[in-house]
């Protein structure tokens, strides 16, 4: 099996913020594995734009589009310089048909988006503001959070948390900050750390808003 060094060397390519890898609706069929860097998938609902997702290293996109050869079903933009391996849909079928362990990582991975598309669809569901930037919050820390000292910190910005849950990028700074101001959250140029992370059970906000009445 090749290096990550060779991988890169052969099918890596950088592309620069702004960089559109494809549209909704072309037939376009290359797999992208990101290396570092952030994507953002996107879909037109109606009048408005939705973000569906923003994938960081590690992640892979436009694997629909190349096992099934269908059209794209979304539209991916690089969020920040970023290296990614791009894939062209004959590789992806013998990197899958060669290796079993390939083939199961697309296997989990898949799974674990439908689950998170389900959980993201339920946080959606809640009407109270503080409620869906809790929920969304708390299934980035259990997902992806890094442990730091007594803080979980989660590598999100206010913007991109405002395009995970729907809503307006003003009404999340307020609301983080009034996090922050109940000492629940630390806030970062590029990240947020969790101090409590049993406060932020949106079950729990009548507790919260008792003992500090910020909330």
């Amino acid at each position: 099996m090749k290096s990550d060094d060779a991988i890169l060397q052969k099918f890596g390519k950088n592309f620069p913020k702004g960089a559109v890898l494809f549209r909704d609706g072309e037939r376009s069929k290359e797999m992208y594995v990101i290396h570092n860097g952030k994507v953002k998938i996107t879909k037109q609902i109606g009048d408005s734009e939705k973000t569906l997702a923003v994938l960081g290293p590690g992640e892979f996109l436009g694997e629909m589009a190349t096992l099934l050869d269908k059209p794209r079903s979304a539209t991916a933009e690089v969020v920040e310089d970023s290296l990614l391996v791009v894939i062209e849909p004959h590789t992806v079928e013998n990197m899958i048909s060669e290796n079993t362990n390939i083939a199961l990582k697309i296997i989990k991975k898949l799974a674990s988006r439908l689950l998170e598309a389900n959980e993201k669809m339920e946080g959606l569901m809640l009407r109270d503001n503080m409620s869906r930037i809790v929920h969304i919050l708390m299934r980035m820390a259990e997902t992806g959070g890094m442990k730091d000292g007594n803080c979980i910190r989660v590598g999100v910005t206010p913007m991109e948390l405002a395009q995970e849950t729907g809503i307006d990028v003003h009404v999340v700074k307020g609301l983080m900050e009034r996090l922050s101001q109940a000492n629940i959250v630390t806030l970062e140029e590029k990240a947020i750390n969790i101090k409590g992370m049993h406060k932020l059970k949106f079950l729990d906000f009548l507790e919260i808003e008792k003992e500090t009445g910020k909330i």
